[in-house]
């Protein structure tokens, strides 16, 4: 009985593996990677690639180390000033190459954040 508990008490962290999960909050779209770490005395570096629906100019590149026994990492962008559209965000594992996509739209103007 106790190793059926805790297989389900393990399935929550197992839906999370090697994901990517963006939100909005407040002004800005936060951008979470799950990673399952197999190989938890080892960083894990990864490539955050935010692009942009129209202009390469508001693209953005940067790499984020996940330190020893931790299993996320994000990455954040203002809204204001981003330009509207269908955003992509692409996480690459450094060593793997494998890569993670998470898609979301920017439909607001600045002006809608800036107002009192």
């Amino acid at each position: 009985m106790r190793k059926i508990i805790f297989i389900f008490a393990m399935l929550p962290l197992f839906a999370y593996a090697n994901s990517l999960k963006c939100e909005k909050k407040e002004n800005r779209i936060i951008c979470t990677y799950f990673s399952d770490r197999s190989d938890s005395e080892n960083n894990i570096v990864l490539k955050f690639h935010w692009i942009s629906p129209k202009s390469p100019l508001d693209d953005r590149i940067r790499e984020i180390n996940i330190p020893p026994y931790y299993g996320s990492a994000y990455d954040y962008r203002f809204i204001p000033g981003r330009i509207k559209g269908h955003w992509e965000v692409k996480v690459t594992k450094k060593d793997s190459n494998e890569t993670v996509k998470a898609y979301f739209d920017i439909n607001q103007s600045d002006d809608e954040f800036f107002s009192n």
